[in-house]
């Protein structure tokens, strides 16, 4: 009993970790500041999973999936806007505006 028990646990912490590997932490952003340009946001947290753009207020989103926590189940979205290629707005993206998952 024990043995499944301990496999289940290495299971359920593999799966877990796994997502991390793949989405990364929300943590991420707090290496991110205003004013960063678009090459630098890429640099700290890595190609986004979708972009973007508003040409009206020259807005540019780069959109990223992170988890939350350690044993988040899933991850969550999380936006960057630039504005004449400097980060104007950064973090959580509450209202998701594409229900598909990336």
């Amino acid at each position: 009993m024990n043995k499944a028990l301990l496999t289940l646990a290495v299971l359920a912490a593999t799966t877990l970790s796994g997502c991390q590997v793949i989405y990364g932490m929300s943590s991420d952003f707090a290496k991110i500041s205003l004013g960063m340009t678009k090459v630098q946001v890429i640099e700290v947290l890595g190609q986004p999973v979708a972009v973007g753009a508003d040409a009206d207020k020259n807005e540019e989103s780069l959109i990223y999936k992170r988890m939350k926590h350690f044993f988040s189940e899933l991850p969550r979205t999380y936006e960057v806007v630039l504005r004449d290629g400097k980060v104007v707005r950064y973090g959580e993206q509450y209202k998701e505006r594409n229900i598909n998952r990336y």
